[in-house]
């Protein structure tokens, strides 16, 4: 898979609708929609506009502002847990590759927010790897399919999906699906005790 394939255009900090151009330390909104092709594209949105004519099928958003010039790093985009579990439930089905590998990550930068822990594994009928991720509130299970991605792969994939998200995602954990349950929860204790920041 291309990295191109999961890669979504940066903001050109200006509203979608209005076409106003941010100026420093102002706060936008920036969504994920589906775009051609069934790949993801970003929008970005004034408050304004957001308000009254955001998409309603947005994968996910959040707020940002644009950075001051010289200032050593931008601010964190805001962006809550529940937004994150929600993008993850959108792209549940979903058999595009860009899609069934932002929802491989976001699981994973769940477990390490302790939102999943990691419950087992199994094989789809196509032969394909599935872990099995429970929610710790609730317990409801979700079955994730692992890319066919090599390390560098889901790394560049985790690079994106926190820069979009404001978030560190955290490394894959080394998971077989048919290894014992004893060794699943060292996985995913391992994942969901690293530092979340």
């Amino acid at each position: 898979m291309s990295s191109s394939e999961w890669n979504i255009a940066k903001s050109n900090r200006t509203c979608h609708l209005c076409q106003v151009r941010f100026r420093p330390s102002e706060s936008y909104f920036s969504l994920l929609v589906p775009g051609e092709s069934t790949k993801l594209q970003r929008l970005d949105y004034c408050p304004a506009c957001f308000e009254t004519h955001h998409p309603a099928h947005a994968y996910s958003f959040w707020r940002t502002a644009v950075p001051v010039e010289g200032e050593e790093a931008p601010p964190k985009p805001v962006l809550d847990v529940e937004s994150v579990l929600d993008f993850f439930r959108r792209l549940a089905g979903d058999t595009d590759g860009q899609k069934v590998a932002f929802r491989y990550v976001l699981a994973l930068m769940l477990t390490r927010k302790r939102v999943f822990k990691l419950d087992g594994g199994t094989r789809a009928a196509d032969g394909a790897d599935v872990l099995v991720f429970a929610e710790r509130k609730g317990g409801e299970r979700h079955e994730v399919r692992q890319p066919d991605l090599d390390e560098r792969e889901v790394a560049a994939v985790s690079e994106e999906l926190g820069r979009l998200l404001g978030l560190n995602p955290p490394k894959p954990p080394a998971a077989n699906p048919e290894q014992p349950a004893e060794e699943d929860a060292e996985v995913a204790s391992e994942v969901a005790s690293a530092p979340a920041d």
